[in-house]
């Protein structure tokens, strides 16, 4: 019977495969079809087998790890996801996917073809060779390697399409291509899944292992990586840091030198996946010293283990170095391709990484706090274990926040983090096994927790209906009443996963900690989707960076602005500091009204508002301006001034690049 339910489950497994490569057909008629109904009852199938054939048919004392059971059926919920509702190639998945497509359809990395293909070709930095001939790409070559067999296998899935009179695209373009290699992605993510939860059984309990490998798949951005955009690296990323944690952990107390060999060809390909994977050499770096300390006669032996392990991760690298070599003519970049300043190790966001509401990690992903906080008694309880953790904790939090784009895009939630997706499973392991013990301690504690999200609700109906946000005597949607509520919050404390950031944020600039949410990762002209310089101050909702001292939207000549009230400021948020001109559309009730602008509390200038719109110009030197949020209070004499809007305009633009000022 067991023989009988394993040539089962392959031939289910197999058909499946099938049918998620081609996005439909399958060779067996299972199911009732390949739709959605027949798909379904595939994996309804799949779960009975695996579960009567590892739990029913195995003596107790011989079943498999109950843990990897339950991940293996999330699994299979996945995988409908996956077909019904995920994507496939968007975003920068696409530069990830043409180096796949170009190596092993045109066997180059001459991107001409794909860039074309994907209408990219014009756009300002892909239009222009490089020196060697070839088009310039920003992003890393190590997914295309290790999604490879996937691609071979969309190939032969569409070739035996073809050889059985079906209609398939062989172009490297097409869907069984494209779905393989998002198959893979999602297989990568769950293989990191599975390591994760392999390297805490050796160290937690089988709950503790379990739930913190649930937490980092499923109340992280790697699901979404998983299943949404799946062409993109941070999947693959995952695992490559996974598998070299693992091997790191397996045999950290006695490693050998063929270990050290291992291990650096593992974390070598895991800086082909994302260069910042590098930071994990830090690990085999602090045990060698570590051994060293302890047995200085053995340097030599030491020194050998050292250079395996650094020649084996320039092995284990050199599909990217052979890449840069082919496109920019050098093995090792000086810069990243980004920029000379994407990187700037002395430039950190550090409460925009960690807490904005542009994808800033703690704010997106609170569950990350769990992990952060479970590093506290991780290093008390397991100080062997937890203390070189913390190092590639620190050093990658560090890197990303030192990043040109610190919300990384397009983003879910701050994917940069992905190289540190494993180091936080010890983190939310070692913060479950606490609670659980503090729990057992108290277990009355259980009653309290369970009270606590029934009371906020009823606190949150009550602040409603005092302020007439819902009837005292009719019915109500329930989006009505949970929006309420969160507004109710909002404008109390402001978003509380952004604390204490935006609490911060309330303290220094004297507002409404709401505001952080909303203000805090724009920028007038820094790097993609900034606001070109421009400042709104009379469109309705359009109030992110208005200070105290705006009067309500009028309108004068039908034109729309805010009146001044004594002293009105607004936020205006640099990168840098450097020259501005800053052009203001005003016009008084009077004659004249004298408007002073004062920036950061330097006196930058006086305009002459009149009865008419006209535009003032004001330019304030670099020494008067701070990174980050600048203010900019407008203080009228006596008499009514109304303002449209602030255009700031960079005096040093370089070429190319806009000075922020719009055309009216």
């Amino acid at each position: 019977m067991r023989r009988g339910l394993d040539a089962a489950i392959g031939l289910l497994a197999l058909d499946l495969l099938v049918i998620l490569v081609t996005g439909a057909a399958s060779p067996l008629a299972l199911g009732g079809g390949t739709g959605s109904w027949g798909f379904a009852g595939r994996l309804t199938l799949l779960a009975l087998a695996v579960v009567f054939r590892f739990r029913v048919l195995v003596p107790r004392e011989r079943r498999a790890n109950g843990g990897r059971l339950v991940l293996l059926l999330l699994l299979l919920p996945t995988l409908a996801q996956f077909q019904y509702g995920g994507g496939r190639i968007n975003g920068d998945g696409v530069m990830y996917y043409v180096y796949v497509r170009s190596l092993w359809k045109d066997l180059d990395l001459d991107f001409t073809n794909e860039y074309t293909h994907y209408e990219l070709i014009r756009r300002s930095d892909l239009a222009v060779p490089t020196k060697t001939g070839l088009r310039r790409s920003i992003f890393s070559i190590g997914p295309a390697v290790v999604w490879t067999p996937f691609f071979w296998l969309g190939e032969a899935v569409a070739r035996t399409q073809t050889a059985v009179g079906a209609d398939a695209d062989l172009s490297g373009y097409g869907p069984c291509h494209r779905n393989a290699v998002a198959l893979g992605s999602l297989l990568y993510g769950f293989a990191t899944v599975l390591l994760v939860h392999a390297l805490l059984r050796r160290h937690f309990t089988e709950g503790a292992a379990l739930g913190a490998a649930l937490l980092a798949w499923g109340a992280t951005f790697l699901h979404w990586y998983m299943v949404q955009q799946p062409t993109m690296s941070h999947a693959v990323s995952a695992f490559g840091a996974a598998l070299g944690l693992f091997l790191w952990e397996r045999d950290r107390e006695a490693r050998r030198p063929w270990g050290y060999l291992v291990l650096g060809l593992a974390l070598g390909l895991a800086m082909c996946l994302r260069w910042q994977n590098g930071v994990l050499l830090a690990l085999p770096g602090l045990e060698l010293l570590g051994r060293l300390r302890r047995a200085p006669r053995d340097l030599p032996r030491f020194a050998l283990c050292g250079v395996l392990l650094l020649a084996a991760t320039a092995v284990g690298a050199i599909p990217q170095m052979a890449a840069w070599k082919a496109l920019y003519d050098e093995w090792v970049l000086r810069y990243p391709p980004h920029g000379t300043d994407f990187l700037r190790l002395d430039h950190p966001f550090v409460l925009e990484t960690l807490f904005s509401s542009r994808h800033g990690l703690l704010s997106w992903t609170p569950a990350v706090w769990a992990a952060y906080l479970g590093f506290l008694p991780l290093v008390r309880r397991r100080p062997s274990l937890g203390w070189p953790l913390v190092v590639p904790l620190a050093l990658m939090t560090y890197v990303n926040m030192c990043s040109g784009d610190w919300w990384a895009g397009g983003s879910f939630s701050n994917r940069r983090f992905d190289s540190l997706l494993p180091v936080f499973a010890f983190g939310f392991a070692a913060g479950l096994e606490w609670a659980h013990r503090r729990l057992r301690a108290n277990p009355r504690a259980v009653l309290g927790l369970v009270a606590v999200p029934f009371v906020l609700w009823n606190v949150g109906l009550a602040e409603q209906t005092r302020r007439g946000f819902i009837p005292r005597d009719d019915t109500v949607e329930f989006p009505r009443l949970a929006g309420n509520t969160a507004r109710v919050v909002s404008e109390a404390v402001g978003f509380p996963t952004t604390w204490p950031a935006s609490l911060v944020f309330a303290w220094r600039h004297g507002r409404p900690p709401s505001q952080y949410d909303l203000l805090v990762g724009k920028y007038l002209f820094y790097r993609q989707n900034n606001m070109g310089g421009h400042v709104e101050v009379g469109v309705p909702g359009d109030d992110a960076l208005l200070g105290e001292g705006w009067g309500p939207i009028e309108t004068r000549e039908g034109v729309a602005g805010r009146r001044v009230r004594g002293r009105a400021r607004l936020f205006a948020p640099l990168d840098v500091p450097e020259e501005l001109e800053i052009r203001f559309r005003a016009v008084s009730f009077e004659d004249v009204a004298e408007v002073r602008v004062e920036v950061n509390g330097r006196d930058a200038g006086r305009f002459a508002a009149t009865r008419t719109w006209a535009e003032h110009r004001l330019r304030v030197p670099a020494v008067a301006w701070r990174r980050e949020l600048n203010d900019v209070v407008l203080v009228a004499a006596p008499g009514v001034v109304v303002v449209d809007a602030a255009d700031f305009g960079r005096i040093l633009a370089g070429p190319g690049e806009s000075r922020g000022f719009r055309e009216r």
